[in-house]
């Protein structure tokens, strides 16, 4: 198992709070931040977005601008919170002007995925939820969803776009808030390009198993993309990989490897107060870190696999101790 690596520039941004809305650090230029990236060893990729990236509406010249600094782009989002239109939703919305404005950004962004060769573009409906009882039509909202993915999809079947789910965050709740609303939408839909991402923090968040999610995905050839960060099961503020959930993200990472995932960990953390550029070099020491562990276990899956048919784990977790701690 040798997997593939990304970031966004978010890894390096001053990343703004609700008591310090002018954040802790002043903005890294953008050339600075990709060389910051290109001199982190294991790091190849870096996530865009539409609109607002750097060079985002010159696509060749982004494409080779990056290339420059022996970075690929991995993955593009279409940005669609952070404009106050999108306050009651974005694909839900009620008001067809805006959820057309919301779907148009997704069809841009997945016209630029073809143009700088991304693996895939990933869907966050961010407002698209409610805070309150009596507040939403839960039936229509669910319609519109459905109504939207459709259209997203047929813009290209070619075009693997990957939904992010969410428990909450903007909204106290999200329509798409775990795995299995997310799996069972993704069913319904007839169009075949829409996917997932796990994103860590939110798998955490919802109360699941990573490694679980990971597998309901890949099982379906669902599994679009996956975003690493940490929490502490009760809210999503993106902390640094590897750091808190340790047993159940060297679960995480042997299923990454039973299941032959070649696609890209995008690095997800947000580093408000500490150095930024140690930060995401130690995200990806982490992440080569859990590989080196999960690739030890691979050498012995037969007998872990076997012990899973049996849910033997007493003998699983005696074998994982001796392997890794003797």
């Amino acid at each position: 198992m040798d997997l593939n690596i990304n970031a966004h520039l978010g890894c390096l941004g001053t990343f703004q709070e609700r008591y310090v809305p002018g954040g802790y650090f002043d903005p890294i230029e953008f050339e600075e931040a990709l060389k910051i990236m290109s001199d982190i060893k294991y790091l190849d990729g870096i996530d865009v977005w539409y609109p607002g990236h750097p060079l985002i509406d010159q696509p060749d010249k982004l494409k080779k601008k990056i290339a420059e600094y022996g970075l690929k782009i991995a993955d593009i989002g279409p940005e669609i919170w952070s404009d106050r239109k999108y306050k009651y939703g974005g694909l839900t919305s009620v008001d067809k002007k805006i959820r057309k404005e919301a779907i148009e950004v997704v069809k841009h962004s997945m016209d630029l995925a073809v143009e700088l060769e991304a693996n895939s573009v990933l869907l966050w409906p961010a407002h698209d939820g409610f805070d309150y009882v009596f507040q939403a039509d839960y039936g229509m909202a669910w319609d519109l969803l459905i109504e939207s993915l459709e259209e997203i999809g047929e813009h290209n079947p070619k075009v693997r776009v990957a939904l992010e789910y969410k428990q909450k965050d903007p909204r106290a709740k999200s329509y798409i808030e775990d795995i299995g609303k997310a799996m069972f939408l993704i069913k319904l839909l007839k169009a075949q390009n829409i996917g997932a991402a796990l994103d860590m923090g939110h798998a955490l968040m919802a109360g699941e198993r990573m490694a679980e999610s990971l597998v309901l995905m890949d099982k379906y050839d669902k599994l679009y993309q996956i975003h690493l960060n940490e929490n502490y099961r009760d809210s999503d503020p993106d902390l640094l990989f590897g750091t808190i959930n340790f047993w159940e993200t060297l679960e995480l990472f042997y299923w990454l490897g039973k299941i032959n995932y070649r696609g890209w960990l995008n690095i997800d953390t947000v580093c408000p107060r500490n150095d930024r550029e140690k930060m995401l070099s130690l995200a990806v020491k982490l992440i080569k870190d859990y590989e080196r562990m999960a690739n030890k276990l691979l050498e012995h899956r037969d007998f872990i696999d076997g012990n899973l048919k049996n849910h033997n784990f007493v003998d699983n977790m005696g074998l994982i101790r001796e392997v890794l701690f003797e």
